[in-house]
């Protein structure tokens, strides 16, 4: 028995609601290769984004008047006076020919080293630091690069035609080389946009932005030794969003009432840190509570829990469960078929709950495996929490429908058994000495 619709359409809700991302992230108005045919006419006017909160956009300023760019919320105009200077301003009320945006909450950080010579460079090492953290590339996205640059080069364009103000004759650009500029690069990354927000030969769409925000405007060049910058990428996950609803007891000696709502991370603290094993006890034990409790209130004086002997799964266990050796509630057991199995204690209704076949990426369980026989080398333990935090994402952003199975089991008996033997393998390379390369 899998799922049953309540509970399929309870999960799907919540992913659909709960978690962000990369879905529908950017939007869009306009298109570059068409605005000159149209005579560059408005697409938008920004302040009629209802969501102003967060947000990260870039396009043209009016009828190629300058560049806009919006950061973290703040609109920032900018467009060349009659000595060729870049005047920044301020203003919902402007329009653009095309623009490309996203509301961005929360940003995580990446280191940023190499030697960029081209948008090209930049551009390929954007999509593979994404990639490797376990973003489709096949969706669009915003990046951010802070830090010293050695070299760039930078324009803001400027009217066609006399009749609009700030026309200057013969100049359809001002460009500008800034040596040693400190501040940040806002770009969107897009491999199906070409001509809409990206230019055709490229798949990214660049502006500077100085950290005192006096300097502003569209990225054409880039010249980078190794400088240390770091790259921010979209928080498409969010531990805490990850949630369900438990009843307990609301004292030492009290009643059963106290609901109160736990998380992912919550369970994060419990266990010590994030990783796939933990959010795939997580969501799995989520769809099997709700099945014994289709209300979705799960009341943990009422389970008892059989699992898996991972540091990860069994912790999962404890904690969403309530269960305890000592009460007869819990135990460990290597020799179920299943990462679960949990019982209702009142009406004995229990089920098992398992990953289903080819989801978990091949190379975690070797590179796991020669992990925990302390095979693999300090660089090679950061390739295996690479891959690890790139399932954790897959796990957190996909319907966990398409993940786990669940199984009544009508002939279950609780024999609970202890045994203290299982190796603890997430600390067997705690002083492992960091990569060197």
């Amino acid at each position: 028995m899998r799922y049953s619709l309540v509970t399929f359409l309870l999960l799907t809700l919540f992913f659909s609601t709960c978690i962000f991302g990369q879905h529908n992230m950017v939007k869009n108005v306009g298109s570059m290769v068409n605005m000159g045919k149209e005579n560059f006419a408005s697409h938008i006017q920004l302040d009629t984004i209802q969501v102003k909160k967060n947000l990260f956009g870039m396009g043209p300023l009016g009828k190629m008047q300058g560049e806009i760019t919006i950061f973290d919320g703040k609109p920032l105009g900018v467009s060349v006076d009659e000595h060729g200077e870049g005047i920044v301003s301020t203003s919902w009320k402007v329009a653009s020919p095309f623009f490309v945006y996203a509301n961005v909450e929360k940003w995580q950080s990446f280191p940023f080293e190499g030697n960029f010579k081209s948008l090209e460079n930049l551009q390929k090492y954007v999509a593979e630091v994404a990639q490797k953290n376990g973003f489709d590339l096949n969706k669009p996205f915003p990046f951010r690069i802070a830090g010293t640059f050695d070299k760039i080069t930078t324009h803001i364009v400027m009217p066609r035609s006399e009749d609009i103000k700030g026309f200057q004759a013969g100049k359809k650009q001002a460009d500008y080389d800034l040596i040693k500029p400190i501040g940040e690069l806002l770009g969107f990354y897009s491999q199906n946009h070409q001509g809409t927000y990206t230019p055709n030969n490229s798949l990214i769409h660049v502006h500077f932005i100085s950290n005192d925000q006096t300097v502003m405007g569209h990225l054409d060049k880039i010249d980078l030794a190794k400088n240390s910058l770091t790259l921010l990428l979209p928080q498409t996950v969010q531990p805490e969003s990850v949630s369900m609803q438990v009843n307990d007891t609301d004292f030492s000696k009290g009643r059963l009432g106290n609901m109160q709502i736990i998380d992912l991370k919550d369970l994060t603290k419990f266990h010590g840190h994030l990783c796939d094993g933990l959010a795939e006890g997580f969501l799995a034990l989520k769809g099997a509570l709700f099945t014994l409790f289709p209300d979705s209130i799960i009341d943990r004086t009422n389970v008892r829990i059989v699992s898996k002997p991972s540091p990860c799964l069994t912790d999962a266990a404890i904690y969403m469960t309530g269960g305890r050796y000592q009460f007869n509630t819990f135990y460990v057991s290597s020799e179920i078929k299943s990462m679960y199995i949990v019982q209702r204690i009142d009406n004995g209704k229990t089920v098992s709950v398992s990953r289903k076949a080819n989801i978990k990426p091949s190379i975690i369980d070797k590179m796991g495996n020669q992990a925990t026989e302390n095979k693999l080398s300090a660089c090679e333990l950061d390739t295996l929490r690479m891959e690890e935090d790139k399932y954790t994402r897959f796990l957190l952003l996909t319907n966990p429908n398409d993940i786990f199975e669940i199984q009544v089991m009508n002939d279950f008996k609780w024999k609970p058994i202890l045994k203290n033997t299982f190796k603890k393998t997430d600390v067997l390379n705690k002083n492992m000495s960091q990569c060197k390369e």
